[in-house]
């Protein structure tokens, strides 16, 4: 379930408990994929989750040779869209980038390379306190859009041009295949905001990232950045997090046309830019050095689709303005008001591999998400995992296309064109 609003409660095929189809796939291993390891409940009692029960979001396993993944050639330090830290030397790439080779695998073996800078741990420091850091959001009824100096508005004016992406990202990107014996995995949280609503920010989640050093992304709705503008600079500064573009109100990309299309993106990215203006205004900011704000991406070059629906045109669209869609592989489930800590944690422990992309919710959305961390990330690194921001998992292999975008099967998440009304808002 992929649910900004949260409005829907798991239907009857979500009704399967995640150890009911563990204990089948470690029965039948050749039919549901590989397990990562055996004992799940007795480490997740250890760690203090309590007992599976009725209710934890399901886990559901693609039937074998459904998928319609396209494995394609990943990331490189070659074709980086401008903004992207090159992975060579943590330096942003400010060239057009080049085309893929075509290659299903990059032809020599990566090493490992330090992690890419997309903050400034100066400027963290220089403009909040811990004791601001680790603050919620108010909780408000309503908010207004953010107040921004009159002389910065000029930063919408200028949209930055990139080159349209190479054809190996044009498409849904699920995952990535890496390159050596690595265990890279990108934890991924979506901040969003539909029109008539107003969500929140998890502080629970990111104080528990940066106190554990765990590397994330966020994708940001451009709405939730307007109505959350100390909260998005935050994240923008801190070096462990890379932020994405997740459209301005949460909209299904099925139902848009060309212009409206445009609008929820350009929109959004033009926000961002606007709020990376008000924090290079900041005295603070200048203290941390006359450099400090290169460490900060521009605009950002990742771009998720609500509700994980899109179509031809608007893959083609994001492909344009050289934006990579990202989806995921692994489905937390926290959207659902009936999932729990447990339930997540049995769901990530069981489905994730090298390469893989987790969805959750860091808007007060997500059901039993902050809960859950603690119970799968210290097991992930114990396995030798190690968390990375997506753009880094982008630059360590071959990315996992595919032409639709879905949940966890093609076709499952046409039931949100029911609820968002495909087409009648269309301006073809």
């Amino acid at each position: 379930m992929i649910d900004c609003g949260g409005r829907r409660r798991a239907g009857p095929l979500h009704r399967w408990t995640a150890g009911a189809v563990l204990t089948f796939a470690l029965l039948f291993p050749g039919l549901g994929g590989s397990v990562p390891f055996p004992g799940i409940d007795a480490w997740l009692a250890q760690a203090g989750a309590p007992p599976e029960k009725d209710g934890d979001h399901p886990l559901k396993l693609p039937a074998e040779g459904r998928s319609e993944a396209i494995v394609l050639h990943g990331f490189s330090h070659n074709d980086n869209p401008p903004g992207v830290p090159s992975p060579e030397n943590g330096k942003k790439a400010g060239g057009s980038g080049g085309s893929a080779s075509g290659d299903e695998h990059p032809a020599h073996p990566q090493s490992p390379r330090e992690p890419l800078a997309f903050g400034s741990r100066a400027i963290l420091d220089a403009c909040w306190s811990g004791e601001e850091l680790e603050a919620d959001a108010p909780r408000l009824e309503r908010r207004g859009p953010t107040a921004v100096p009159e002389n910065l508005r000029t930063a919408v004016d200028f949209r930055i041009a990139r080159p349209p992406l190479p054809q190996s990202l044009r498409n849904s990107i699920r995952r990535v295949r890496p390159v050596g014996s690595g265990k890279p995995v990108a934890l991924t949280f979506d901040l969003c905001e539909t029109a008539g609503g107003v969500s929140g920010y998890d502080a629970g989640i990111v104080n528990w990232l940066r106190a554990n050093r765990v590397r994330a992304t966020f994708f940001a709705g451009g709405k939730w950045m307007q109505t959350h503008p100390e909260q998005t600079l935050q994240l923008m500064a801190d070096p462990l997090f890379e932020i994405g573009n997740h459209s301005w109100t949460h909209a299904n990309f099925r139902e848009l046309g060309r212009s409206r299309m445009e609008e929820q993106v350009l929109r959004t990215q033009d926000q961002y830019r606007l709020l990376r203006g008000l924090l290079e205004s900041r005295e603070c900011a200048r203290r941390a050095g006359a450099r400090a704000m290169d460490d900060i991406p521009r605009e950002p070059v990742l771009f998720r689709f609500p509700y994980g629906t899109c179509n031809a045109e608007a893959l083609g669209f994001l492909a344009s303005r050289g934006l990579a869609a990202i989806q995921w592989d692994v489905v937390t489930g926290d959207a659902s008001t009936s999932q729990t800590a447990g339930g997540i944690a049995r769901i990530v422990l069981s489905r994730v591999k090298p390469g893989s992309i987790i969805v959750c919710h860091a808007n007060r959305r997500g059901h039993g998400t902050a809960a859950a961390l603690p119970l799968f990330v210290p097991r992930l690194r114990e396995m030798g995992y190690d968390f990375v921001t997506v753009s880094e998992l982008l630059a360590s292999g071959t990315a996992e296309t595919s032409p639709d975008c879905y949940e966890e099967r093609p076709g499952d998440n046409r039931k949100y064109d029911k609820i968002t009304g495909v087409g009648k808002h269309a301006d073809h």
